[in-house]
């Protein structure tokens, strides 16, 4: 039971960041966080973001940290039947644009995802920490699908989005939105128990990373939340 419980945790984040009722908002937009700390390491690299470490920040110094922040503002915590701690907040421009979330038994962040202005590219973030390990896709829009690359090592995932379905990965594709995840080997693994993955394949078409073998296969059937 708990292994399932980190990957629906995760799924959870990042279908509220990108879906919304009604037209969800586009996953490339300069409104969304202008931040590439993932690549300047400024304030902090990963699994660092803005001063919370995931695994190791407790998620009460987390809120005070992302509240001092001036980059943020409308921090609001959020309720949910499991009694996870969670939390969401915006830019400095009224955008929503981050959440995270904690380890209800340990109180550490688990989770921390932010949705970013089109400023990183894929061959950017790979020239830092070399190709990634995975490979994942999401078809979000007609107009935009989005391919997730796991960098394990770091304990980060970002997804890109090359354009619509019949498009082809790209070095200056844009990075929107970066996930954080706890690197320690056991918690990081965990996320692998419900996962279908891909191979890197470098730069190709996004559906043939979509018809692509996976590589990696579920070994536990996620818990209905």
């Amino acid at each position: 039971m708990k292994k399932a419980y980190v990957p629906v945790v995760v799924m959870i984040l990042f279908g509220l960041l990108v879906t919304a009722c009604g037209t969800p908002p586009p996953l490339k937009s300069d409104k969304y966080l202008n931040d590439t700390s993932l690549i300047s390491g400024t304030p902090c690299a990963p699994p660092c973001f803005h001063g919370v470490t995931v695994g190791q920040t407790t998620y009460t110094d987390a809120l005070s940290k992302v509240k001092a922040d001036s980059s943020f503002k409308d921090v609001q915590e959020i309720q949910n039947q499991d009694k996870v701690p969670s939390a969401a907040w915006n830019t400095a421009g009224g955008e929503a644009c981050c959440q995270m979330s904690a380890d209800k038994d340990t109180g550490l962040i688990n989770a921390l995802i932010v949705k970013v202005a089109p400023n990183m590219t894929v061959k950017q973030v790979i020239d830092k920490y070399g190709p990634p390990d995975w490979v994942t896709s999401v078809d979000y829009t007609p107009q935009e699908v989005a391919l997730g690359l796991i960098f394990r090592k770091v304990g980060v995932m970002t997804w890109v989005t090359p354009g619509d379905e019949n498009s082809t990965l790209k070095e200056s594709d844009p990075v929107v939105i970066v996930l954080y995840l706890n690197p320690e080997p056991k918690e990081f693994d965990k996320l692998l128990d419900t996962a279908t993955l891909q191979g890197w394949n470098g730069y190709i078409a996004y559906k043939a990373y979509k018809a692509a073998t996976p590589i990696v296969t579920p070994r536990v059937t996620p818990t209905a939340q």
